[in-house]
């Protein structure tokens, strides 16, 4: 096995630094090859098979390692991903058309349990998953002030995990806008502030630090200075430390910018698949519209893109009925814990009142007690006791109605 990885090494070391299309990969890139592949050649060599140089690799290799992925439960992601890194390394070994997709090696599985979902079929979001966002923060916040600080700016912006370490929050603030340039393939985008929240956030944030200073890990252990690589590894550690990992809570860090995604479709007032809302709740032309300006805050640039953050919008919906919005408070009213219908205070008197005229419009009628447990479950998704509400805050209500109505 030893002199197996050590020839494997070296084929990866000439390889694995430049991507199938010419450009250069990324260390991350380099990374995931290197484990896929000597994960798969170790197991090789635990199913009784003598291979002496990987560029023996066969057909019946392939075929033997997939019945051991599907046999053993591996997802099939899993199996499609290792299968990809096989297909570029038998390339690189002058086999590029050795390798098949799965269904191939596994025909008698339904071919509808080889196919990767990229449809989320239910919210990923932390607080759709029953987590306290506030909470989590909290814990993040006694363990490194600096991790509790990049989740604070994850749950507001929507960040991916590199752009939350790389984040120099002074460079990023335009205002009104959050002028995102460390971003994966270095496509800059704006997310826009559209909450009161976004905005503490961000100045809670620059407070912290100095104006040339990212969010990220700036020294490891050793007092030696942190690398990127250091500093991704380090905020995985710190996720599961806060119990936010798939076995742990069915959660990963990249739930809170699924959260972020459903979030900015309420504020543009659509409630996502994901948080109950059809395809027929407006005309499909704006609904499209709503859907690509999402996509972008999120650094993408296709609106089928968002089905993966918060589910599809499916075709054959006709137009919701009128009575949508008031079926939906009515059936949540009776389901909403007695400790949640509590006096409104007078700080949040005016926000109620405005909450509760806005559902007036849509024919549903209920107390401010009502509205204000409605905005409270909304305004938790964004990590505050109570959001400043918007200029259109129907949508928001109704997946919070939709939330209690499911809750049970």
């Amino acid at each position: 096995m030893d002199s197996l990885k050590t020839q494997l090494d070296a084929i990866l070391a000439k390889h694995a630094g430049t991507r199938v299309n010419g450009s250069v990969a990324s260390d991350r890139t380099s990374e995931a090859a290197r484990d896929s592949l000597h994960a798969s050649f170790a197991r090789l060599v635990k199913l009784g098979f003598r291979l002496q140089n990987p560029e023996n690799l066969g057909a019946k290799h392939i075929q033997a390692l997939c019945n051991f992925w599907h046999e053993n439960g591996y997802k099939p992601k899993t199996i499609q991903g290792n299968l990809s890194q096989l297909r570029i390394f038998c390339r690189w070994i002058g086999k590029g058309e050795m390798v098949k997709d799965a269904a191939h090696y596994l025909p008698d599985v339904p071919r509808e349990e080889l196919r990767v979902k990229t449809i989320a079929e239910k919210s990923k979001s932390w607080a759709a998953n029953g987590i306290d966002v506030a909470e989590k923060v909290r814990e993040a916040d006694a363990i490194d002030w600096r991790f509790g600080m990049m989740l604070r700016m994850t749950v507001a912006f929507g960040l991916r995990r590199m752009e939350v370490v790389q984040c120099v929050p002074w460079k990023v603030d335009r205002v009104s806008k959050f002028a995102a340039y460390k971003t994966k393939g270095g496509r800059p985008r704006d997310i826009y502030i559209d909450t009161n929240e976004q905005r503490k956030v961000l100045d809670h944030v620059k407070a912290l630090l100095k104006p040339n200073e990212r969010m990220g890990w700036l020294t490891q252990c050793d007092g030696s200075k942190a690398s990127l690589e250091y500093s991704l590894s380090k905020w995985n550690k710190m996720l599961a430390k806060v119990g936010i990992t798939k076995q742990a809570s069915n959660c990963t860090g990249h739930g809170m910018r699924a959260q972020y995604a459903e979030n900015a479709a309420l504020i543009a007032d659509m409630i996502p698949p994901t948080l109950g809302g059809s395809g027929g709740q407006m005309p499909r032309e704006v609904l499209d519209v709503k859907r690509v300006q999402v996509s972008e805050l999120l650094g993408h640039s296709r609106k089928s893109v968002t089905g993966a953050y918060y589910g599809t919008f499916r075709r054959d919906n006709g137009p919701d009925a009128p009575g949508r919005t008031k079926d939906a408070i009515a059936a949540a009213v009776p389901l909403i814990p007695a400790e949640k219908l509590k006096s409104v205070p007078q700080d949040r008197m005016n926000d109620c009142i405005r909450l509760t005229a806005e559902l007036m419009t849509a024919s549903a009628f209920v107390e401010p007690s009502v509205t204000q447990a409605l905005w409270e479950h909304h305004s938790s998704r964004h990590c505050t006791d109570w959001l400043v509400p918007g200029v259109h805050n129907i949508a928001a209500l109704e997946a919070a109605a939709n939330h209690f109505a499911t809750a049970q």
